[in-house]
């Protein structure tokens, strides 16, 4: 009874009015009819041809434009965002979770609010939050090149200013090192004296003349670099070098990443433009600059992109003609193009005619048939028709190609009896190349542009800034023929040069103890004195790398070699300082606030912190207080290393003449030394008179 109730009045309105339904049907054999198992119940026969047709008259009009979407336009979901963000500077909590909920309603791919959710999270050590968001972030900064130049802007951000601080921890450490061999050279240069005295004083004229010049934080870092890595040796010189050449690598602006990057946070550039005609709600203005820009340009794949996204925002205001002309065209240019061919079937489906619509989808999953979005439209049509067990598999299908349906398409559509349908945006090669496009209008490294007086000289640009020290210091360390001298008193320690030192037993000594081996006529004497004096020199020169650690945490470890250890105390301060200096403006999900792209008024300092202030937090901050905790840390270690600083460090040098020498061999190293060393004073061999 149930089924003649259905049946009948499709039968009659099939018999007597006056024209067929308007929806396409399946073409079934009237011969031999079979029918689908799917359809068929235990008890109850059922086939699709007993089914009553379905008008389809309600087609879609087309509306007025909607006013431009701003960051406080309710459609848009930055709206939400922007509430969000408001309710964090606020402490208001469940504001934070509600508006952000919303706004992820509107968008829920948005991998900025995704990334912005996690951050937040971690604040307040919501781990399921962050266990959750991580795979949809992972799978937006795979997918949306826009949301990947977001991230390497944030990154090459923190890489510069982590590195800088890094430098700036080394250089300090190796520049009190070396604070003995800077003063001994400086006194050789300024004072031209043959014995060099010691003016510890000295080594202030480096930075003070450097900071002279004015050459930035990074330019400074440079010209010290110069004169340390003369001086320097061995597993200290890389380091040294590696850290140099990290800033010169972070400096150079012709990294493909990092020159793509700009156009996908300058919110005025036409990838935002076309991302946004693609996923938001459709606005005149919108349309109105896509055929601007469309009018003036002349590259085809430019107008490809433009037409696709016009023809989208065309279509989600029922204007399906002028929609399906922009198709059209892109499809003349390339007839394989994914989102034409889906954009052409979904623009088909609205006007009702559905097996029109289904060959389309064909068509396009012919083309790319490792795209879900195909087989969720198609489930709608199939839905549409009455056909539940295909919409079933086709859903399933889209399922397994790992599409889900978003929740925020086209909501008029569904008012109107159409289920909505998604059509496809640019593709993520089509936003490469488009960031490809514009990337030439901006200015190198203008991602860090606000720190330009701070890292670098203004007139010349960083990497030139950074790489001409370099090479100043390489040619000055292959144009000096002396590298491989000793540097220091074989006897106490001291710092000497070839110029100073006088050579016994083929050991270079500093002044002093080449005077009291000269003097000394007794070999018993002479090594009870000089190893008197190495003693008192050596424990001296233990107390102050003990100092040096205390003081500077890794500075007392480099100066003794050991340079694991000098590098992990140093990594913690340069972490410490970067978190509470700059760890707390690099929000990876702060849409309009870059912490290199900010006008000075909105920075702390234009000169001395050019980061926005709008962004701090305060101090009790997860950054600031975790970096805080850095510092604590490595000081901690500094003290508790001095005994471990202490053990392993002799207290003297422990040269010794050789007592089993000839009375006559002192003129034979005289005239030896005078062989192989020129100029070097020489004392006299033990027991010559």
């Amino acid at each position: 009874m149930a089924i003649l109730c259905l049946s009948l009045p499709g039968a009659i309105w099939a018999s007597t009015g006056p024209n067929p339904a308007p929806l396409d049907t399946l073409q079934i054999d009237p011969v031999k009819e079979e029918v689908d198992p799917r359809y068929k119940g235990s008890n109850i026969e059922i086939s699709r041809k007993r089914l009553p047709d379905v008008q389809a008259t309600v087609v879609p009009r087309a509306k007025p434009p909607r006013k431009p979407p701003r960051l406080t336009h309710p459609l848009s979901g930055d709206w939400y965002f922007q509430e969000a963000r408001a309710a964090a500077v606020r402490k208001d909590r469940p504001a934070v979770r509600e508006n952000l909920k919303q706004a992820l309603g509107v968008d829920p791919d948005n991998t900025l609010f995704l990334w912005w959710q996690a951050g937040q999270s971690l604040r307040v050590f919501d781990t399921p939050t962050v266990v959750n968001s991580l795979p949809k972030i992972v799978a937006g900064l795979v997918e949306s090149p826009v949301a990947r130049g977001r991230l390497v802007v944030r990154l090459h951000q923190t890489a510069v200013l982590l590195t800088a601080w890094f430098w700036t921890m080394l250089v300090a450490a190796t520049f009190l090192s070396l604070w003995p061999n800077l003063a001994h050279d400086l006194g050789a240069l300024v004072f031209k004296d043959r014995s060099h005295p010691l003016r510890l004083w000295l080594p202030l004229l480096i930075p003070i003349v450097f900071i002279a010049l004015r050459p930035g934080w990074l330019g400074f870092l440079a010209l010290m670099s110069v004169a340390l890595l003369i001086q320097t040796r061995g597993k200290l010189r890389f380091l040294l070098t590696a850290t140099w050449v990290s800033a010169i690598i972070l400096a150079f602006p012709a990294w493909p990443l990092l020159h793509l990057a700009p156009p996908t946070i300058d919110p005025n550039s036409e990838v935002i433009l076309l991302t946004n005609a693609c996923r938001l709600e459709p606005s005149g203005p919108m349309s109105d600059r896509l055929r601007r820009n469309l009018n003036n340009s002349t590259n085809p794949d430019r107008q490809a992109r433009l037409r696709i996204a016009l023809a989208i925002q065309e279509a989600r205001r029922g204007r399906f003609k002028t929609s399906d002309q922009l198709f059209q065209k892109v499809l003349q240019y390339d007839p394989d193009n994914f989102s034409a061919l889906i954009g052409l079937a979904n623009n088909t489906y609205y006007r009702g005619n559905l097996d029109q619509a289904l060959a389309r989808y064909q068509q396009a999953r012919t083309v790319n048939p490792d795209r879900g979005e195909v087989g969720y439209n198609m489930a709608q049509v199939y839905f549409k028709k009455l056909f539940i067990p295909e919409a079933t598999t086709a859903l399933e299908q889209s399922r397994e190609l790992g599409f889900w349906a978003p929740t925020h398409m086209d909501k008029s559509a569904r008012n109107q009896s159409y289920s909505p349908v998604v059509y496809p945006g640019l593709s993520s090669e089509d936003l490469l190349k488009a960031c490809a496009f514009e990337a030439g209008n901006y200015p190198p490294l203008v991602t860090i542009s606000s720190w330009q007086p701070l890292l670098g000289s203004p007139p010349l640009p960083l990497f030139l800034v950074l790489i001409v020290p370099l090479l100043l210091a390489a040619i000055l360390i292959q144009w000096w023929s002396h590298q491989n001298d000793p540097r220091e008193c074989e006897n106490c320690g001291r710092a000497l040069c070839r110029d100073c030192c006088r050579v016994r037993d083929s050991a270079w000594l500093c002044p002093n103890c080449g005077e009291t081996a000269s003097r000394s006529r007794s070999d018993v004497v002479l090594a009870t004195l000089l190893k008197n004096r190495s003693r008192g020199e050596g424990m001296k020169n233990t107390q102050r790398i003990v100092n040096l650690g205390c003081s500077l945490p890794g500075a007392g470890h480099l100066t003794s070699g050991r340079f694991a250890a000098a590098w992990l105390r140093l990594s913690l301060l340069a972490w410490g300082c970067f978190l509470i200096s700059a760890g707390w403006i690099f929000d990876s999900g702060a849409p309009w606030k870059s912490p290199g792209i900010i006008l000075p008024f909105e920075t702390i300092d234009p000169l001395w912190m050019p980061l926005p202030k709008e962004m701090w937090d305060g101090w009790l901050s997860l950054p600031v207080i975790f970096g805080g905790g850095l510092l604590a840390l490595a000081w901690l270690i500094a003290l508790l290393d001095v005994s471990n600083l202490r053990q392993g460090m002799p207290e003297r040098f422990s040269w010794a003449p050789n007592s089993n020498r000839s009375p006559g061999s002192g003129n034979a190293e005289k005239s030896l030394a005078d062989e192989t060393h020129p100029g070097v004073a020489v004392g006299p061999g033990l027991g010559s008179s």
